[in-house]
């Protein structure tokens, strides 16, 4: 009988064929578990504190008058309150509901910015404390 024996060339060409055609087929069937970062946990909390200070800095400039006050503090409680719901259940439909009332205590804002002082004494008059 003959002994058949490869030389270790042939050996090592093969692995490496095998090897490659080995991962090539298993980056085609792999899939990616997950595109991009998850969103925070957090995330409503932090946009209902923007939406609250956007909030609060209208009244403080007078966009807001006496007469809208009432509904933008119940806007804003809303908004509280789902916000706080969404972060205890985080659950689909409370997230919904989150997102819901920051939407509406957004859109009661006013989107004009106030008008800009005639002279810059003006304005420095109103950034001294009392």
């Amino acid at each position: 009988m003959t002994d058949l024996k490869a030389s270790p060339a042939a050996v090592w060409r093969s692995t490496a064929v095998l090897l490659v055609a080995g991962s090539l087929l298993a980056g085609c069937v792999a899939r990616p578990v997950m595109t991009g970062l998850p969103p925070s946990p957090n995330s409503r909390l932090y946009a209902y504190l923007i939406a609250h200070g956007m909030a609060r800095g209208a009244v403080m400039t007078g966009q807001i008058g006496p007469e809208g006050l009432v509904r933008l503090v119940t806007l804003d409680k809303a908004a509280q309150q789902a916000t706080v719901n969404a972060l205890k259940l985080q659950s689909s439909s409370a997230n919904r509901q989150a997102d819901q009332a920051l939407s509406n205590l957004l859109a009661d804002l006013p989107q004009k910015t106030p008008p800009l002082p005639r002279s810059p004494a003006e304005q420095t008059q109103k950034n001294r404390l009392p």
